[in-house]
């Protein structure tokens, strides 16, 4: 099986500290997510922007995630939300 099917977010982001490129997983797992939820608020276009936004912070921010929360999208909505406000 795939490593993002496998592990839970918490894994996939603990495992990106010492390999960035598994967080592009997380992006995967959860953009879609992400972006119809930008969407409904902003409109298609400024989601693209949002989700992009989003998921760059959550990079740069990944090493302060609580890893015994395994579930991440909570977090990316957060993140998220802030962002939407500025806009």
């Amino acid at each position: 099986m795939p490593l993002s099917t496998t592990l839970s977010d918490a894994a996939l982001i603990e495992r990106s500290w010492r390999d960035p490129e598994d967080f592009a997983l997380l992006f995967d797992r959860h953009a879609g997510h992400i972006h119809r939820y930008v969407a409904r608020r902003l409109g298609d276009d400024t989601a693209d922007d949002v989700v992009s936004e989003t998921f760059l912070a959550a990079f740069r921010q990944r090493r302060d995630y609580d890893t015994a929360r395994p579930e991440a999208l909570p977090w990316l909505y957060g993140i998220t939300t802030n962002f939407i406000r500025r806009h």
